[in-house]
């Protein structure tokens, strides 16, 4: 079996975690086509260029390691994402980029020539921090967007994803497309460390949905406007706020709801808000559950405008579907997890991944590993280098039983 080198993967998280970090208790920050993220591709061509990887980048600014194998023949690729939250975490995606760039590290340390060619990966924007919806790259290679349609996705300041590509040089020409794919992660949930559990074997991913929503109501001062006669935007959503929550817990079967991000205008002490912008999160395994839920999350959107005779606006940034992975290709990850004498267990992701949308192209599997106290899209997201190098030996000798000798 083969064993991946611990040290050189941990130097690279380390080098890796220094771009976009900002001190002590400020995480790091690589938002998407960012300087920052620009920082992080460029180290990581340059790694992928030492390993002896023939480098790629796709027209949504995906960027691909790839070795040859003895027939000319689709990769099997393992990869993840180097753009972060702001304020994030050191493992989270990072481990999935280097620890596939450790796997085929390894193969040439061990003088192994694959009759498959294998491939490492890094797709634009996963998080969606910066530009919704999130899993862009992947979802782009997957169909599941147009190009054109990605291109036109905008920040807060109005910048689009095609002007970034060109400014940082990620714009690239040429697609790549695998046999199957693996995701290394750390798992950004408390259970394998609870369990004190190594290896976590990913069944699948529960479902994403995410709104961008406005509440139009009326601006008016607030010593003189009396309560029933006011329509404040800003009511309407406190309304929502608890009312998605609400939703979770009458839906049960670990449904999960979430409003991240409240903004009201003009945002002044004593004017009443006659504006606010606010997204809703929802999240489920259960396919049928999912999407009820939707449903009833955009009623309780139009219930509460309807309470404070509030106009609104409510668009749907996100639709990713629940996914059960490949059987074949989740009963590898536990051979393997077994055959290195890891302890593991089966459990679902709570977090979208690449994985999500390349599932829809190939055989895909995911391998967790723990993450420290369940922290994670934090400063304080850790997970201990020991681990992370048995996730990178599990994903090695997946590779190489897919890819062949």
């Amino acid at each position: 079996m083969l064993r991946v080198n611990s040290d050189r993967l941990r130097k690279s998280l380390e080098e890796m975690g220094q771009i976009g970090y900002g001190g002590p208790g400020k995480g790091v920050s690589r938002l998407a086509l960012s300087d920052e993220d620009k920082r992080a591709r460029d180290l990581f061509v340059s790694w992928l260029k030492e390993a002896g990887l023939e480098v790629i980048v796709d027209p949504i600014g995906d960027i691909f390691g790839l070795r040859e194998g003895s027939i000319d023949a689709p990769p099997v690729m393992a990869g993840s994402h180097l753009d972060t939250v702001r304020e994030g975490g050191a493992f989270d995606g990072a481990l999935g980029v280097l620890g596939a760039l450790e796997a085929i590290r390894t193969l040439n340390d061990y003088g192994i020539r694959t009759r498959k060619p294998v491939a490492v990966a890094c797709f634009t924007d996963e998080e969606g921090a910066r530009f919704q919806p999130c899993m862009l790259g992947s979802g782009v290679v997957a169909g599941l967007m147009t190009l054109q349609e990605a291109y036109a996705k905008k920040d807060d300041a109005g910048i689009s994803v095609e002007a970034e590509l060109e400014r940082i040089g990620y714009k690239g020409n040429k697609w790549l497309k695998p046999v199957a794919y693996f995701e290394l992660h750390v798992e950004q949930g408390p259970v394998l460390d609870a369990k004190g559990i190594s290896i976590g074997v990913v069944e699948g991913i529960q479902g994403i949905a995410w709104w961008q929503g406005k509440y139009q109501g009326e601006a008016n001062h607030t010593g003189t406007t009396p309560l029933d006669m006011r329509r404040d935007a800003l009511l309407g959503a406190a309304e929502l706020v608890c009312s998605v929550r609400r939703l979770a817990e009458e839906m049960g079967h670990d449904t999960r709801t979430t409003v991240g991000r409240l903004h009201p205008y003009p945002d002044i002490i004593n004017v009443v808000p006659g504006q606010a912008s606010f997204t809703i999160d929802l999240r489920q395994y259960d396919e049928a559950l999912y999407e009820d839920g939707k449903k009833r999350a955009e009623a309780l959107v139009a219930q509460a405008a309807s309470n404070h005779r509030l106009e609104y606006e409510l668009e749907m940034v996100g639709d990713a579907k629940p996914v059960h992975f490949d059987p074949a290709m989740v009963n590898l990850v536990e051979e393997m997890a077994r055959e290195a004498a890891f302890s593991y267990m089966r459990l679902p992701s709570g977090a979208g991944h690449d994985a999500q949308y390349m599932h829809s192209i190939c055989p895909t599997a995911m391998i967790f590993v723990p993450s420290i106290g369940g922290r994670s899209h934090c400063p304080q997201e850790l997970t201990d280098f020991d681990d992370a190098a048995k996730g990178a030996t599990v994903l090695a000798n997946a590779m190489l039983r897919l890819a062949g000798s």
